[in-house]
């Protein structure tokens, strides 16, 4: 029986990924007639039409049949990369490539003070840091795009392991000379202008959860794409918002800007390393984890 070779099942799913050849080609580092043979011959190994290859401008998709077969790839390529991953982990921890995905309101805070000891304890550590939200890094997690995931907690992760790594109370930043100056009830914020990251950020959602706040439908806010688009605003005068210790502390916030913690039992969130249950590096990211731990308690 011939197989389908991994290279074949590559140039299938890097089509899928891209929806064009030239892309695709691009994506293996092969020419484009390089990569179409590979699917030609996929095709007649399977006798079964995999592309669908559209008119002008219509881009390239699979057919129902090459959707499966990607889907099963994918599969594939994990356990492959487990082969190389626990080959990889007798010689060495924390050695190879580890593609990490971290979402925006972690990555520039938390990420300069771990870098720099990574590189020093694990040198044969090639770290590939991918920044997203949160939605997109799990799916690209499940797709086996991505090893591991650094995010923040509550949310629904079926299927994957997570390492708490810390828990960061919320703080209210404020515009110097603002009126409400003692530490803060939740109840309290019902009476601001408050000033939240756009949806799909999880933070929107953990401070809305954490405080009980109503939603913005009920109430009057202002939504950005960036935590420091939301800073810039509070500092001119436009409202209050949630930050997060670790923003507060490494964000270099302007000097317009008062930080009021909450009265006893602060909201929050928990910060975790999430990957797929069973996977090969599960000793490395918990090495991971476990330095981020150390680092935290410095």
């Amino acid at each position: 029986m011939i197989r389908p070779t991994l290279r074949q099942l590559e140039y299938l799913t890097a089509i899928e990924d891209t929806g064009s050849f030239s892309l695709a080609a691009e994506h293996c580092h092969v020419t484009q007639s390089t990569l179409s043979a590979g699917i030609k011959e996929l095709e007649t190994t399977l006798n079964q039409k995999m592309v669908e290859r559209g008119g002008r401008g219509r881009g390239v998709t699979l057919t129902p049949f090459g959707q499966y077969t990607a889907d099963c790839a994918r599969l594939i390529f994990t356990q492959t990369d487990n082969i190389l991953a626990h080959s990889r982990a007798l010689a060495a921890p924390l050695s190879g490539p580890l593609r990490l995905g971290v979402i925006p309101t972690i990555a520039p805070y938390l990420l300069p003070g771990i870098l720099p000891v990574l590189q020093k304890k694990f040198p044969a550590l090639e770290l590939q840091l991918h920044e997203d939200l949160t939605d997109r890094l799990l799916e690209a997690l499940r797709r086996a795009q991505l090893d591991a995931v650094l995010m923040a907690f509550p949310f629904d992760t079926p299927g994957m392991t997570r390492k708490h790594l810390f828990h960061e109370n919320f703080l209210v930043a404020a515009p110097k000379g603002h009126a409400h100056t003692s530490p803060y009830k939740t109840e309290d914020l019902n009476g601001e202008k408050l000033l939240l990251l756009e949806d799909g950020h999880c933070l929107r959602d953990h401070a809305l959860s954490a405080c009980g706040i109503q939603r913005p439908r009920q109430r009057k806010t202002f939504s950005a794409t960036s935590l420091p688009t939301i800073i810039q605003m509070v500092n001119h005068g436009f409202g209050i918002t949630l930050l997060p210790e670790m923003a507060a502390k490494h964000g270099f916030l302007p000097d317009g800007l008062t930080l009021i913690p909450f009265k006893s039992a602060a909201p929050g969130r928990e910060i975790a390393l999430t990957w797929m249950q069973d996977h090969a590096k599960a000793e490395d990211f918990m090495l991971l984890s476990e330095t981020i731990i150390q680092l935290q308690n410095l």
